[in-house]
């Protein structure tokens, strides 16, 4: 610290606010590491001067042993005293007592990496670790310790309980919504059947211009299956209300309404579709056990992801609503609309609000009878009706899911803009970016990771890891 003040004193005439703050950055890390140095020093000087007031047992031999620790400070040692009796490992005290990992790395620093990796590409979690702390770990390291450091995702859902602050009514509905998204994987990572289609795409490939568009890669993704569960107060609204909020202009204020609550979100390359769903009503019923709350499912009209959810609410005896996505099925107006009212855009735009608003007010079945009539009386070629029947089609095949009139009556939502949002921010915004390309077990682990800081679980999952690095590294004793 004196240093520090003398260099202050005598060394900052000139400098730049920048400069002096970079300056005692960088000695403020030198002070910390000399200051947690000592206290280490102490410690292992109070540890030898027990042992030499104890008695040994018979066969133990005591000895000292120096270990390194890189902390967020920088490297450190450590000097303690191992026991080992005859056949057996040596065991070390202070270790335990200290909990520290038997890696080189301090837990604080895997804490450290693992917040950066959420965020960055691995080049950058090392350049940000070195340039924000006195740690250096290198980029394979740094994917090794931010695996360790979501070892603890299920461990740590699973022993929760409902929301500590669960604040709304009862009436509230227990909403859930799950979509997929695809992530780019090394070939290693790839599923099966995506990888055999990947290596005859790419014995299939002819090289030609450089410059040329390239062509979309189809088999170099691998699912990952999307979740979340939250509670909402219920909003009754009309078809007018809903109307209104489509048609605003830039600029205009959206009506509040009810947020979601308690949000918990989860991405998962590994698992499939149906572990995934069954996950997210695992969730529900940890969280709504008696069902006093409306349980609702949001989907997008995905068949197999319906079916699923289908099947998991029976056989758990689960009554739920399954509501298709309103935005879903307004694209499929609009791709009969452009068939009905060709290139003009208020015609089309009319048309759409028109049927748009009969759809929220009466069955889907009336609503397709009304557009094929349309279609008929205009004597549509098969090829111009194809997008009519396309529509019509969609209707009639999820009407069981589309009576917007009656989700709007009990204040449900009708929109899956929670999901579609985790799946841009939990996946694409970290997975996606450039030049990205995982194996499995590394996208699981950024994914867990970054799961449980969007569910804003992260400070109450990092003491829990750490109790159970304790017991994992030291053993019965320890826990």
């Amino acid at each position: 610290m004196e240093q520090m003040a003398a260099w202050l004193q005598a060394e900052t005439d000139g400098m730049s606010h920048a400069e002096v703050e970079r300056g005692l950055r960088a000695r403020g890390f030198d002070l910390m590491l000399m200051m947690y140095q000592a206290w280490l020093d102490v410690l292992s000087e109070r540890e030898r001067n027990e042992a030499e007031r104890m008695a040994k047992q018979p066969g133990e031999q005591v000895r000292s042993w120096r270990r390194q620790v890189e902390t967020d400070f920088g490297r450190a040692h450590l000097d303690r005293l191992g026991h080992k009796y005859p056949g057996q490992d040596a065991t070390f005290p202070l270790d335990r007592r200290l909990n520290l990992p038997d890696e080189l790395y301090s837990l604080e620093v895997r804490q450290h990496v693992a917040l950066e990796a959420q965020r960055s590409s691995w080049q950058e979690v090392v350049e940000t670790v070195g340039r924000c702390s006195g740690a250096h770990v290198p980029k394979r390291q740094a994917q090794e310790l931010a695996q360790r450091a979501a070892q603890d995702f299920d461990a740590f859902y699973e022993q929760r309980m409902a929301p500590a602050n669960d604040v709304l009514s009862s009436r509230a509905a227990e909403v859930a919504s799950c979509d997929s998204k695809g992530v780019t994987m090394l070939e290693s990572g790839l599923r099966e059947e995506t990888r055999k289609e990947a290596q005859e795409a790419k014995t299939e490939a002819v090289r030609g211009d450089p410059m040329a568009p390239k062509k979309l890669r189809k088999h170099d993704k691998r699912m990952a299956i999307v979740t979340a569960n939250w509670e909402q107060e219920r909003h009754p609204r009309t078809a007018a209300d809903v109307l209104a909020n489509l048609d605003r202009k830039p600029g205009e204020k959206k009506p509040k309404g009810p947020r979601p609550q308690n949000k918990r979100v989860s991405a998962s390359v590994e698992k499939s579709q149906a572990q995934g769903i069954s996950e997210m009503f695992d969730e529900m019923q940890r969280r709504n056990p008696m069902g006093e709350r409306p349980n609702v499912v949001l989907v997008d009209g995905e068949e197999h992801q319906i079916e699923q959810v289908k099947q998991q609410a029976e056989s758990r005896g689960m009554s739920i609503w399954i509501i298709l996505d309103l935005i879903h099925v307004i694209h499929y107006l609009w791709m009969a609309a452009n068939a009905l009212c060709g290139k003009d855009a208020t015609r089309t735009e009319t048309w759409v609000r028109i049927f748009l608003e009969r759809l929220l007010t009466t069955r889907a079945c009336y609503v397709a009878a009304a557009i094929r009539c349309q279609a008929t009386r205009m004597k549509l070629s098969e090829e111009d009706r194809k997008p009519v029947d396309k529509c019509c089609d969609y209707l009639l095949k999820y009407q069981d899911h589309l009576h917007y009139a009656q989700y709007l009556a009990e204040g449900f939502p009708i929109a899956t803009g929670v999901i579609e949002g985790a799946c841009r921010h939990l996946v694409q915004d970290r997975m996606g970016i450039t030049g990205a390309r995982w194996d499995v077990v590394g996208a699981e682990a950024v994914l867990r990771l970054r799961a449980i800081r969007c569910s804003g679980d992260w400070d109450e999952y990092w003491a829990l890891h750490e109790r159970l690095e304790f017991s994992r590294n030291h053993g019965s004793a320890a826990a």
